[in-house]
């Protein structure tokens, strides 16, 4: 049970939270029929395992950082994926959900014809 809290410590830590629920909120609003969620967990990935990277060099670390960070990455790389793995699979159920929830939220409306969607 330790090794299964530690993996998911390293897939949603309380430093990256903040971007990862407002890179969830903004992708999940492009999920439809024809752009599916695991399109949209695919692009999002991409943009959260590069968004620190793109950061540290924007604060001056310069390439010689980001590729020490990189080198670190690669020496713990069973972490890394287990982290990577965890975070994909949260992103994917997380953005599926709100497409759910968006579908079961827009067939609850009235119809055209006046009809109330609260009984009162």
């Amino acid at each position: 049970m330790e090794q299964l809290l530690y993996v998911f410590s390293l897939g949603f830590s309380g430093s990256d939270a903040t971007r990862a629920i407002i890179l969830l909120l903004i992708g999940a609003l492009f999920v439809t029929n024809k752009f599916p969620a695991w399109k949209v967990t695919v692009i999002l990935l991409i943009i959260d395992q590069a968004w620190p990277y793109v950061q540290m060099l924007r604060e001056g670390d310069g390439h010689k950082g980001v590729e020490i960070a990189l080198r670190g990455q690669a020496m713990h790389w069973q972490d890394v994926l287990a982290g990577f793995l965890v975070r994909a699979a949260g992103f994917y159920v997380f953005i599926r959900g709100t497409f759910s929830l968006r579908r079961k939220l827009h067939n609850a409306m009235p119809d055209e014809g006046g009809g109330k969607l609260l009984p009162f």
